[in-house]
């Protein structure tokens, strides 16, 4: 009976409470209506809000090749407007030199990779000389270009990964020792196997077979190494040190070379985890000048990726898989297999049949613009002619030689693949050729590469010349020029002020392009003597030159002069399309940065993403950032407040001392520091945002409102009936609290936001999206620091706004809860 009446005397005070709870909402609620600023405030909120929901459905109800910037809807890109209206400095200057850039580097892409390293030296050599002022990252861009537009290089990355499946699964075997100082290197001899040689072989012996490259790298780490394994005999290591010093004979010498190597390549056999390297043209031509692995195993790892494409068409036509399983390639078939996704499932198989289409159609196109024409239905034929296309890539750099070499050996593997090899290489000495045939123009020198070197910084001015030279022609007479010119001038980043450039563009205008604009537009005279040069140079050692003869007659057979009819028309027609090239293939950090348009309603950012839909799908983080962040330092800093005021002392003096040290703290600067340690996501920030405001200024204020709770009547009322101290904080001082607390949440909001957006400009947030994050994409692709900022304002504006109409919404909604929590403040 007792335990019913208790029940309903709770209900009681719950219906009680939950009326009185109703009645003071009504109340305040007519009490906030009156405030113009919180009604604004809370309405902007409430559209933040719906808007970042329908992020989720508007993404999945877009088709996203209305928002694929390289679609060419919007017909600005297609005109010089775009050049001139909508492009940063930084891009704009990337645009005039990176189209001769990317042919300057096949000029020398024949040289190998230690030219290559020259060349950028070069580039790095002559900002000093180009640039008036310290600028670092004036000439980044062709840095870039040549790591770009190294094709040998690239090429042998994407064959290194075929060489270590068949390496690891046990089709390419090999011996990676060439000559006994290898043992000294750690990428093909470990220390254990060291260890195991002197156990098989006696130090003198080795110290004999060593004797020869005693002043390389390798030796002094094998002496590191014995030193190491015979720590406790001096004698022994002096004694080995002196006969490694001493001269010998030279059949002695070769006799303890035999020796030393034959035990050497046992060990490294019976070893686990050995591999070869083919990522440079030294580890390369090393390969092919001491044979150590077949033609065969190259050819296999040329075709080896192209076998899983084979496979996957094999799936839908059971003939080519059958053709694949009859060829000499068969042994790959299980292992490509096991490389393959389940294809059984509908939604794997469709786009990788689509995927395996278009490689191999575009494979097709590729060898048949080379000279070769072959089919993938013809299953063999087509992966031996391909073996010979890829070959030819990853060799052009190792020097006449070793290629010759290579030549001759394919030769003898295949008729198909040799005859692949010599269309396909001949197709890259022929662009080499062309722009060789460019850059001896601009340098007035035909001894190009060679003279690159001597040239030095001449080299770097002349590449802005071509697209300089037909830009000052197409827009020369109108104001198209001076926009250029003035968006160079008034760059606000020294990197890209690059008056050199300015004073050509003047020099140039009205004038006829320069005879070198004509390679970018694939109408310039290949210098025949360069090009034959380069053919006789790899003809001189192989063993069989009738096929080079027959190409290269037909090659030099099709060199007709061409003459360029120039107008202003065609030559701004052609500036647009070089311009629009490097942007769709994203060479000049951009892909299309549009203004609002009918497909994009606020615009595209510098790398081609719709502005929109950037705005909706980073919404819903920065409100559960900024509602986190709030709560957190409010239940806090309520919690904290509350408890000293109630107990006072050494309580009171402990948190208020850390308060004052909180409100002194530099948030910012620590958060950008602390980044620097951990990643930084939106939960964490949350937190830590949460903590420092919780000890923070807050903590002041809620312990001011509570210390004028704590002595009014009810709490010395609950106190005498024998309430503890934590029941009177929790129930009767907290509660008194929360309304100045909940006000104090509104505006922490605020300044989460604005700190995610301080961290995300800097780049310091792990966030798939944010304002932050949209306005850092913008600066570091040089629209900020562009001195023309206001013709790209849809870039920046909406990121900007929302984090400012964001943060404006909660201060003002806190002003309009500030008028009921304080009476003071209240309209009467």
């Amino acid at each position: 009976m007792a335990q019913t009446k208790n029940t309903e005397l709770k209900e009681s005070i719950l219906k009680i409470k939950f009326k009185l709870f109703i009645k003071n909402f009504k109340k305040n609620w007519a009490l906030f209506k009156e405030s113009k600023m919180g009604m604004f405030g809370l309405w902007v909120i409430i559209a933040f809000g719906i808007f970042g929901a329908l992020s989720p459905i508007v993404l999945n109800i877009l088709d996203p090749n209305i928002y694929d910037p390289v679609t060419g809807l919007d017909p600005r890109i297609l005109s010089s407007k775009y050049i001139t209206d909508y492009l940063s400095t930084q891009n704009l200057i990337k645009g005039i030199e990176v189209p001769t850039a990317q042919i300057w580097v096949y000029s020398f892409m024949d040289k190998g990779e230690a030219f290559k390293s020259s060349m950028e030296n070069l580039v790095r050599n002559s900002q000093y000389e180009i640039m008036s002022t310290y600028a670092p990252d004036a000439l980044r861009h062709l840095l870039d270009t040549i790591a770009d537009s190294y094709i040998p290089l690239k090429e042998r990355m994407y064959f290194q990964n075929s060489i270590s499946e068949l390496v690891e699964r046990g089709i390419i075997k090999f011996s990676a020792l060439v000559s006994v100082k290898d043992i000294g290197n750690r990428d093909k001899f470990s220390f254990q196997n060291f260890s195991e040689l002197l156990q098989k072989v006696d130090y003198i012996t080795l110290a004999i077979a060593l004797s020869p490259y005693k002043d390389s790298d390798e030796v002094s780490r094998i002496m590191l190494w014995f030193r190491s394994l015979n720590r406790d005999k001096s004698e022994v290591v002096e004694d080995f040190n002196t006969k490694l010093s001493a001269e010998y004979p030279q059949e002695q010498v070769e006799e303890a070379e035999n020796k030393v190597l034959e035990v050497a390549k046992t060990l490294v056999s019976e070893s686990t985890g050995q591999q070869l390297f083919v990522t440079s043209d030294s580890q390369f031509s090393e390969i092919v000048n001491n044979d150590i692995v077949s033609i065969s195993d190259l050819v296999n790892a040329a075709v080896f990726p192209l076998i899983q494409e084979l496979l996957v068409v094999g799936y839908e036509d059971k003939e080519i898989t059958e053709k694949l399983n009859a060829s000499k390639f068969k042994h790959l078939v299980d292992i490509a297999k096991g490389k393959l996704s389940d294809l059984s499932r509908k939604e794997i198989l469709e786009p990788a049949l689509k995927k395996a289409k278009a490689t191999l159609t575009t494979v097709e196109e590729e060898m048949k613009e080379a000279g070769v024409e072959v089919s993938y239905k013809n299953v063999e034929k087509f992966l031996e002619a391909y073996a010979g296309f890829e070959l030819a890539k990853v060799s052009v750099d190792i020097g006449p030689e070793t290629r010759a070499k290579l030549e001759n050996d394919i030769r003898k593997y295949s008729e198909e693949t040799h005859k692949s090899y010599v269309y396909e290489l001949n197709k890259i000495f022929k662009d080499i050729a062309m722009a060789r045939s460019m850059m001896a123009i601009l340098l007035n020198d035909t001894n190009v590469p060679e003279s690159y070197e001597t040239l030095g910084s001449q080299v770097v001015k002349v590449l802005s010349d071509p697209v300089a030279s037909l830009m000052g022609y197409a827009f020369g007479g109108t104001n198209k020029l001076q926009k250029v010119i003035s968006n160079i001038e008034n760059s606000q980043l020294d990197d890209f002020k690059r008056l050199d450039i300015v004073e050509k563009l003047k020099n140039y205008e009205n004038k006829e392009p320069i005879e070198a604009v004509n390679f970018l537009i694939g109408q310039g005279d290949i210098n025949e003597e360069i090009y034959l040069r380069m053919i006789e140079e790899h003809k001189m050692h192989l063993e069989d030159t009738t096929l080079w003869d027959k190409i290269s007659s037909e090659t030099v057979a099709k060199m007709q002069p061409k003459k360029v009819e120039w107008d202003k028309k065609f030559a701004e027609t052609k500036l647009v399309e070089l311009f629009n090239r490097l942007s769709i293939t994203n060479k000049i950090g951009v892909a299309h940065p549009l203004p609002p348009n009918r497909w994009h309603w606020l615009g595209t950012d510098p790398v081609g993403r719709d502005v929109l839909v950037q705005l909706m799908v980073s919404t819903p983080s920065e409100f559960v950032l900024g509602v986190l962040a709030a709560l957190i330092t409010v239940v806090i800093g309520t919690i904290i407040g509350t408890a000293a005021a109630y107990y006072g002392g050494v309580v009171d003096v402990i948190f208020m001392r850390i308060a004052d040290l909180m409100m002194l703290f530099p948030s910012t600067a620590f958060l950008i520091v602390l980044s620097g340690f951990m990643t930084m996501n939106l939960f964490k920030l949350a937190v830590i945002l949460g903590l420092l405001g919780g000890f923070g200024g807050i903590t002041l204020v809620l312990k001011a409102q509570a210390l004028t709770i704590k002595v009014k009547p009810y709490i010395d009322a609950a106190r005498v009936s024998g309430g503890s101290h934590g029941y009177i904080i929790f129930n009767h001082i907290i509660p008194n609290v929360m309304p100045l607390s909940f006000l104090y949440m509104m505006f922490n909001v605020t300044g989460a936001v604005f700190s995610e957006a301080v961290l995300s400009f800097f780049g310091l947030m792990k966030v798939r999206m944010s304002w932050g994050l949209m306005i850092n994409t913008v600066w570091s692709s040089g629209y900020l620091g562009s001195g023309n900022i206001g013709a790209y304002w849809w870039m920046w504006v909406p990121a900007g706004g929302a984090i400012t109409l964001l943060c404006s919404a909660f201060y003002f909604l806190g002003r309009g809860l500030e008028e009921i929590v304080n009476p003071r403040l209240r309209k009467r």
